[in-house]
């Protein structure tokens, strides 16, 4: 019998990237992404994209399984969990997109005001309502827009999306380029620095990309969960430093190539680390990167069997599914059960807030709230870095070892400080 990964041209092993792989698995993912980017944007291709939909999935999940960005290499093969990642959010919005009611269209935005820490609105855009169907030439151009476009901004499906407060709107061109240059060298150094520092408690176990166990059960019950609590600390800085960072490259990107302007890239966090409530922390305060689609795919379906905690069960369920392809992309295994575990239990506190706020008619807020969802996140948070450590992902090397952001600034203070001397 010929198996299922024969019949999808999937290879046993994964590949190394090259033009003829790249051409083989990747390209065709690009195109038909691409073409449903073009197709949701106009009239009458719900059958089309219906029909575009299981070319979209097959081909994401062939670039996901047969692809290996890191040639092989240990140290990167962290590059396949965001090869897995990108692949699924391809099959997430091209699954979006095929069930979309009404075709996508550009908004004009209000610069002054789409950034105000509230919700997009309708107050906040002008519906271009005047076309009556985007032409196909614009519906090509603005694919691109779409197609890397996250959040939605600058789209009609962006409502409700919370846009933290930014001061881009008064920023030029070119003084928004030079601060997020600025930011991205910032995220370098604290990436490499926290990134460091969780692999320091223990560079031959979990520091390594052999991998290892937080929980060290040799020491006594106090300092272990006391030391598996830094680390999960410096891991969810790391994971936090890493998404800013590219972030930063794909604003420059997308601003020097395509010409977007300053506005469509506001602040992608809001002080996570300041939120009072669980609430506060996964509705706004972490990035929104994958906001519509986890309501479109897992929110939306479950909220009309289950009602309201059945949505908040779904939007959960994909982002544990996601993360667990990702984390199984490592090739060391992906542990389901702690991984969907994790986002399960961010779902009960949710729901246990939604409780609370009925019983008491107060919402979780303050210090009380800052405390618990700290608590909240970095207990559950812990057994998933132990996950993570396991398959030796925290062990990744984010940057050759001699040209690490940190060993280069401190080489160059020390050759200042020389130079100082020398001239003193």
């Amino acid at each position: 019998m010929v198996s299922l990964d024969n019949r999808l041209l999937v290879p046993e092993e994964r590949v190394a990237l090259s033009a003829s792989t790249f051409a083989t698995f990747f390209l065709p993912t690009l195109v038909s992404y691409f073409a449903m980017g073009v197709m949701v944007q106009r009239k009458r291709t719900a059958t089309i994209r219906f029909a575009l939909l299981p070319v979209a999935l097959l081909c994401a999940y062939r670039a996901g399984s047969s692809l290996d960005f890191s040639f092989g290499i240990p140290d990167y093969r962290f590059l396949n969990q965001g090869l897995v990642l990108a692949m699924f959010t391809v099959s997430m919005r091209s699954t979006t997109w095929a069930f979309a009611k009404n075709p996508y269209k550009r908004i004009a935005l209000q610069p002054n005001k789409i950034s105000n820490n509230n919700t997009l609105a309708g107050s906040t855009i002008n519906q271009l309502t005047d076309v009556d169907d985007t032409l196909l030439f614009t519906a090509i151009w603005n694919a691109w827009d779409l197609s890397f476009n996250l959040r939605g901004i600058g789209w009609d499906w962006a409502e409700g999306l919370r846009i933290p407060k930014s001061s881009h709107e008064t920023q030029s061109t070119l003084e928004f380029l030079l601060s997020t240059l600025a930011k991205l060298l910032f995220y370098m150094l604290a990436l490499d620095a926290t990134s460091g520092a969780a692999c320091d408690f223990s560079p031959e176990t979990f520091g390594s990309v052999e991998g290892g166990t937080i929980f060290d059960a040799s020491l006594p019950p106090l300092t272990r969960y006391t030391r598996s609590a830094i680390v999960t600390i410096f891991s969810g800085w790391t994971a936090y430093f890493v998404i800013e960072l590219v972030y930063q490259i794909l604003a420059i990107k997308f601003v020097l190539l395509f010409r977007q302007t300053p506005s469509q890239w506001p602040p992608l966090f809001d002080a996570p680390w300041l939120s009072t409530s669980l609430t506060s922390f996964w509705g706004h305060g972490w990035h929104q990167l994958f906001r519509q689609c986890f309501i479109s795919v897992g929110a939306r379906p479950l909220s009309y069997l289950l009602g309201r905690a059945g949505g908040v069960m779904g939007a959960f369920l994909v982002s544990g599914a996601l993360h667990y392809l990702g984390l199984k992309a490592m090739g060391r295994g992906g542990y389901p059960v702690v991984v969907f575990g994790f986002f399960f239990m961010q779902a009960i506190g949710l729901i246990f807030e939604g409780v609370w706020k009925r019983c008491t008619g107060t919402r979780v807020s303050g210090i009380l709230g800052l405390l618990w969802t700290w608590l909240w996140v970095v207990f559950w948070g812990s057994f998933m870095v132990d996950a993570w450590v396991r398959v030796g992902l925290v062990g990744s090397k984010f940057f050759p070892e001699g040209y690490r952001p940190i060993v280069l600034l401190g080489h160059f203070l020390k050759h200042y400080l020389n130079l100082f001397d020398f001239l003193k």
